[in-house]
Order: C-alpha cells, then structure tokens, then sequence
C-alpha cells in the first residue's frame, strides 16, 4: 500500500471550503484504478494545520492519478491554502 500525504495550513474560517474541496478530490479519486481511502485529518497540536491523506494499492496508481488530475482538481479548488509539506509512506509489504 502507497499512501500520500499533503500538510497546509488552512484559515479558521476557510475549513469548510477546505473540507469541500476535499470531497471533489475524494470523488474523482474513487473513479481511479487502485484507490482505496482517503482521510482529512485535523492536527490537534498546531494550529491551522489540516492534511489530506490518500492511500493507494501502489505508488504507480497514485502517480497516474495525479499525472491525470492534479492540475484540473486544484483549479477546480476553491480554498486558499498554504503547503507545508508533502509526505509519502508505503507499507512493509
């Protein structure tokens, strides 16, 4: 399992947007070979610091994903958000 990981740093009053703009993100993502989750975690020991977390069944089918989708979702976004960080994680098996 490949699973990737986006830190920002999202305005108190812009939530909402941000957590709407996950579903359309969640949604293609659900029509794409190999996807298998996704969680929008909220930090609990920083402020303002949100993360979109996607777990794929290879890194092959996330990379496709996003060659396909990426630039088109994020014009399509409409919160202001800050990157932090991006983090990627794969399973021992």
């Amino acid at each position: 399992m490949f699973i990737h990981t986006v830190l920002f740093r999202i305005k108190k009053r812009d939530v909402r947007t941000y957590v709407a703009d996950c579903r359309m993100w969640e949604r293609q993502a659900k029509r794409h070979p190999g996807f298998l989750g996704y969680r929008t975690l909220f930090r609990t020991n920083e402020k303002d610091q949100y993360a979109s977390s996607y777990a794929w069944t290879s890194e092959a089918g996330h990379r496709r994903f996003m060659a396909k989708h990426h630039d088109r979702l994020v014009s399509l976004s409409k919160c202001p958000v800050e990157v932090l960080g991006y983090y990627n994680f794969k399973t021992s098996r």
